[in-house]
């Protein structure tokens, strides 16, 4: 039978254990962006902070339109920069993830008249 000193040192490790362990995850949101993004291609790089600094190694994949499905995927760079293959014209569903930061979604039309790549600010989840 356990003493009563060695029940309370169970119970204060167990709390302890469960605190760090709720301390070392933040909580995600997943970002969705509102309306469609037009860019020349599905490429461009992932930013993080006012400063736009590279999210290097960061998710980004194609999905299908109910999100749920992963139809390409790739790793940004060293400096923040991806690219997919895609055909012009089509809608384009994107999820980006990377530890630390909340999932963000896209919607994404192809159009190579554009002038643009894509830039995606990603936010430190809390």
């Amino acid at each position: 039978m356990l003493s009563n000193k060695v029940r309370v040192a169970i119970a204060i490790a167990t709390t302890c254990l469960c605190f760090a362990i709720q301390q070392g995850q933040a909580q995600t949101t997943v970002v969705t962006r509102e309306g469609i993004v037009v860019s020349r291609a599905l490429s461009g790089r992932v930013e993080v902070g006012m400063d736009e600094m590279p999210v290097r190694r960061a998710t980004v994949e194609l999905c299908s339109a109910n999100w749920k499905d992963v139809l390409a995927s790739v790793k940004t760079d060293d400096d923040g920069h991806f690219s997919l293959q895609h055909q012009s014209g089509k809608l384009f569903y994107l999820r980006v993830s990377s530890p630390g930061l909340n999932p963000y979604r896209l919607r994404v039309r192809v159009d190579k008249r554009s002038k643009d790549d894509l830039t995606i600010r990603m936010d430190v989840a809390t």
